[in-house]
C-alpha cells in the first residue's frame, strides 16, 4: 500500500462514517434552513441566487454558521478520504485530496464575504468552491478503480449534472449582467435588474450544489465498501485461525 502523506485523522469507523454524512448533509440542511427563513421573511423574488440568503437577520446566522461548519467538515472529510480509500492513480489521487482541502477553505470564505458588502470576494470564493469542487470531484473518480467502486455512477451522475449546470449559471448571468450599465447600483438594485438572467442561473445554482453533494455522498459510499471489505476479511482471518 502506498504511503500517505501525514497522519490520518483519529477517528473510530463509526466517527468517519458520521463525518461522510455530515459532508453533505450539513451544508444541505444549512442551504434549505436560510432560504425558509429568508423566504417568509420577504425575499427579493423567486428565483434568487443561494447566496441571496446570507441577509441580515436569522437567515445570516444560519447561512454563515452553517457554511462554516460545512467547509470545516469538508475539508477533513477530503483528508479523510484520502486515508482511507486505495486508489489506481496515486498522484491524482494525492492532488485531489489538496484541492478537497483547498475546496473547503474557501467554502468558510464564502460564509465570511456576504455578496451583499463583499461582491468581488463572494463571487471569487463561490466560483473556487463550485468550480473546484467540480475538478475535485471528478479527480477523485478517475484516481479510483471504478469497478470496486459503488459510488461511481452516482459520482458520474452528480459532476456531470453540476459541470453543465455551472456553465449555464455563468453564461445566463454574464449575458443578463452585460446588458445594462451596472455603475452606481446597490447589489440587490443589480439583481433586479439582472432578474431575467438569474431566472436560469439561480435553478442551475441549485443544481450544481446539488450535484456536489451526491459526488460528496458518493464518496462516502466508497468509504462504506471499504470497511465493510475490512470487516469481511477480519472475520475470514479469525476463523482461518480457529
Amino acid at each position: 500500500m502506498h504511503q500517505r502523506y501525514g497522519r490520518r485523522l483519529p477517528l473510530t469507523q463509526k466517527q468517519g462514517d458520521i463525518l461522510a454524512v455530515l459532508s453533505w448533509l450539513v451544508p444541505t440542511v444549512t442551504v434549505m434552513i436560510a432560504m425558509a427563513v429568508h423566504f417568509s421573511n420577504g425575499a427579493r423574488t423567486f428565483p434568487i441566487f443561494i447566496s441571496e440568503a446570507d441577509y441580515p437577520g436569522l437567515q445570516r446566522t444560519v447561512f454563515t454558521s452553517g457554511l462554516i461548519l460545512t467547509g470545516i467538515i469538508q475539508m477533513m472529510f477530503a483528508w479523510h478520504l484520502y486515508h482511507g480509500l486505495n486508489p489506481e492513480r496515486q498522484r491524482l489521487w494525492d492532488t485531489s485530496c489538496g484541492l478537497g482541502i483547498v475546496v473547503g477553505f474557501h467554502v468558510i470564505l464564502v460564509a465570511i464575504y456576504d455578496m451583499y458588502d463583499h461582491i468581488d470576494m463572494h463571487i471569487y470564493a463561490s466560483m473556487i468552491a463550485f468550480g473546484g469542487g467540480i475538478v475535485w470531484a471528478a479527480m477523485g473518480h478517475l484516481a479510483l478503480d471504478p469497478s470496486t467502486s459503488p459510488g461511481a455512477r452516482l459520482r458520474r451522475i452528480g459532476i456531470t449534472s453540476s459541470l453543465i449546470a455551472l456553465v449555464v449559471m455563468i453564461v445566463a448571468f454574464q449575458y443578463a449582467a452585460s446588458t445594462f450599465d451596472t455603475d452606481g447600483l446597490t447589489t440587490e438594485e443589480f439583481l433586479n435588474k439582472a432578474q431575467f438572467g438569474i431566472n436560469f442561473a439561480g435553478p442551475a445554482e441549485y443544481v450544481v450544489v446539488g450535484g456536489l453533494m451526491m459526488a460528496l455522498a458518493s464518496f462516502g459510499m466508497d468509504l462504506k465498501r471499504v470497511e465493510s471489505d475490512k470487516h469481511v476479511s477480519s472475520e475470514h482471518k479469525s476463523n482461518q485461525a480457529k
